[in-house]
């Protein structure tokens, strides 16, 4: 999907390079405008595709740093968890808590794995090897740093509001939010290269976007989890989401190439 970004924008790109301005810069500094250029090369996965895929990981990365360093120090942000629990709790019903117990399994270890594996046998019959290893990467990644992000923060789970007994890993960052991102995501990418028809398209996208919002919102509600444990969560699972991405971009590039050479 992305590699056809710079293909569909390669005349607006070429103007913008042809403007006064551009073409003051090239006189002046060449080194910068042919650094710059190459940066929005199009036909070339590390031209515009590159350059999304890495402003994208960067701001995620702030983003990131950003609330794991308020978790550590901000008394404000630590509050704001407490409240957002505590909000949560009191409207806490036994019919809605009861579903969101169960849905919220989908996102544990047991669930990502058997969805994991059925959509790795799904992409190996299909052959599409590239998008299998994406899949794995973001999944495996995503896990890996879970754990030892868990480790390194060592931040106590809201125990006093949980609605169920909890395993006894730390609550930063969430896994099941970590888990539903990194594995959805990629999912819902792989479906977007994969389905033509554009109604499928975003009806499998909107499910997508759902279902790891629900499980975010579900690690709260049921109190085993404050909000920036899930936001962070989300953060760490797209870090993975954008690596695959990018594999699949390379890979999908290299095929559009070969099929019109």
């Amino acid at each position: 999907m992305l590699y056809k970004i710079p293909l569909l924008l390669s005349k607006k790109i070429k103007k913008f390079f042809q403007s006064p301005f551009m073409q003051r810069l090239k006189q002046k500094y060449p080194w910068l405008f042919a650094f710059i250029r190459n940066r929005f090369r199009t036909g070339d996965f590390f031209g515009l595709p590159f350059t999304i895929l890495f402003t994208l990981t960067v701001i995620n990365l702030s983003m990131l740093s950003e609330i794991a360093e308020n978790v550590v120090n901000s008394q404000k942000v630590k509050n704001l968890d407490i409240q957002v629990s505590g909000a949560f709790f009191n409207l806490r019903t036994p019919f809605i808590s009861l579903v969101l117990y169960y849905f919220t399994q989908l996102g544990s270890v047991y669930g990502v794995t058997i969805i994991t594996l059925l959509m790795s046998i799904l992409l190996l019959w299909k052959q599409r090897l590239y998008q299998l290893l994406a899949l794995l990467i973001s999944v495996l990644g995503s896990g890996i740093s879970m754990h030892f992000s868990k480790l390194y923060f060592h931040r106590e789970r809201p125990l006093n509001l949980a609605y169920y007994t909890t395993e006894s890993s730390f609550s930063f960052p969430s896994g099941h939010s970590t888990s539903a991102m990194a594995l959805v995501g990629v999912l819902c990418y792989i479906a977007l290269l994969e389905i033509r028809s554009k109604r499928i398209r975003a009806f499998v996208f909107i499910t997508g976007i759902c279902y790891i919002l629900l499980i975010g919102f579900s690690r709260i509600y049921l109190g085993v989890h404050f909000l920036t444990d899930v936001a962070a969560g989300f953060l760490l699972g797209f870090l993975w989401v954008l690596l695959a991405i990018g594999l699949m971009e390379y890979s999908a590039l290299k095929q559009f190439k070969l099929s019109r050479s």
